[in-house]
Formats: C-alpha cells, sequence, structure tokens
C-alpha cells in the first residue's frame, strides 16, 4: 500500500490543501479530469475501476503515506472512494508536474514509485490468474497484516467489507467468508470480531501465499 512513501517528504514541501471525505464519499471518479494529487493523512481509500460490462474491480486499498492519483493521464482511469473518514492533502497537478520538471531527482523518485506500481499490478494479475482462493485470501490477509497498524487491543483492523475483498480478490463474498472462517478454525488468525484480526501462523499464511524470506528481503531492500 505505502507505494508512494518515498515521495512522502517531498510532497510536504509542495503547496497543499487539507481535504476530509466522509465514509463512502469519492475522492474522484473514473473518467474525471486528472486535477491533482492526494496523499492520504488518515483513513483507508478503496481504488477500483468499472469494467464494460459493469464488473467493479478493486485494484488497491490505499491507507496513510500512500498516494492516490499519482497518474500520467489527462482522466482518470480509476475512482477513488473513501472506506471511513477520510482526510488528505492535496496538491494541484500543475504544482506537482512544475516540480517534476524542475528537480531531477524528484522526478527519478516519482518515476521509480509508478515502476514499483506497476509491479503490483503485475503481481496482482498474476494472483488472480495462477492463485487458488485460498492463496489468495491468504496473501491478502498477509497484506493487512503488514500495511495497517494493530490498534490499542493488539488487533489488526479489517477496514473493507468482504464484498469489498471479494472484489479485490476476483473472488465471491460467500468464498471470503469461508476462506477467513477456516483460518479462523484452524487457529490461523485470530478474529474475535469480523472487523479485527491477529496472526497465530505467519508461517503457514506466507508458505500458502508462496511468499518467502529472501523475497522479502528483496521487497525491502527494493523500498530502501
Amino acid at each position: 500500500m505505502a507505494r508512494f512513501a518515498a515521495v512522502h517528504e517531498a510532497h510536504a514541501t509542495l503547496a497543499s490543501t487539507r481535504q476530509v471525505y466522509p465514509a463512502r464519499a469519492h475522492l474522484f471518479h473514473q473518467g474525471d479530469i486528472e486535477r491533482g494529487i492526494h496523499k492520504i493523512v488518515s483513513g483507508t481509500v478503496t481504488v477500483y475501476r468499472v469494467t464494460a460490462d459493469g464488473h467493479r474491480q478493486i485494484e488497491a486499498f490505499s491507507g496513510p503515506g500512500d498516494y492516490v492519483s499519482l497518474c500520467l493521464c489527462t482522466t482518470s482511469p480509476t475512482s477513488a472512494e473513501a472506506l471511513s473518514r477520510v482526510e488528505t492533502n492535496y496538491v494541484s497537478r500543475e504544482a506537482f508536474e512544475r516540480r517534476l520538471l524542475q528537480e531531477a531527482q524528484f522526478r527519478q523518485t516519482v518515476f521509480h514509485e509508478i515502476d514499483k506500481a506497476s509491479a503490483d499490478a503485475r503481481r496482482q494479475a498474476t494472483l488472480l490468474a495462477c492463485r487458488c482462493a485460498k492463496e489468495r485470501v491468504a496473501d491478502f490477509v498477509l497484506f493487512l497484516d503488514s500495511h495497517f497498524a494493530p490498534e490499542a487491543d493488539g488487533y489488526t483492523p479489517i477496514r473493507m467489507s468482504r464484498c469489498d475483498m471479494a472484489d479485490h480478490l476476483g473472488l465471491t463474498l460467500e468464498t471470503v467468508s469461508r476462506m477467513l472462517n477456516q483460518f479462523k478454525q484452524d487457529g490461523v488468525i485470530d478474529m474475535p470480531r469480523a472487523d479485527r484480526f491477529s496472526l497465530k501462523n505467519r508461517q503457514y499464511l506466507k508458505r500458502l501465499a508462496g511468499q518467502n524470506d529472501e523475497a522479502d528481503r528483496r521487497h525491502r531492500r527494493m523500498a530502501l
């Protein structure tokens, strides 16, 4: 999720305005003219597109530190919806692009983050094409654990609905619910409520999702 965290500090030097969105409000819609860049300060945003046949495909869940609508297109290819109350720092596209033209280091950093986002998209495509339902849900549980900080009770919050998860993973709502309940029954996760969990057997999920320590080390090195 923090795919654009590397430009976090750079954004602070740009003239930005604070914007607040209630839950289920849209930051922008698919097809809107790209007028600016949002950096999330608090809350969770789902980024999705609607296909020609009317199907909603969720591409990403973004949280604090993430950039939304960092796109080179003139119109937005996706929509962004607040899953909870969301605050963002918003900077005009003109100001952002002006700095891209003026500062080579900033330009290199942004292009690097766009390249990483493309790699994430390829990974998501592989997940949908080559992984079974159980493997997809295992991968997503690990994603939640690594990108959302535990709350005071020690449990990681689940900000999105089961339907949101299903649209992201290319599964049905019933399948997502069944897989999560199976992980709970098997002692892989502790889930006292539908909106929070903690990991009990991380290694099992990593094996199931096809992750390994060496891949994690490569990912961390790329993020430096």
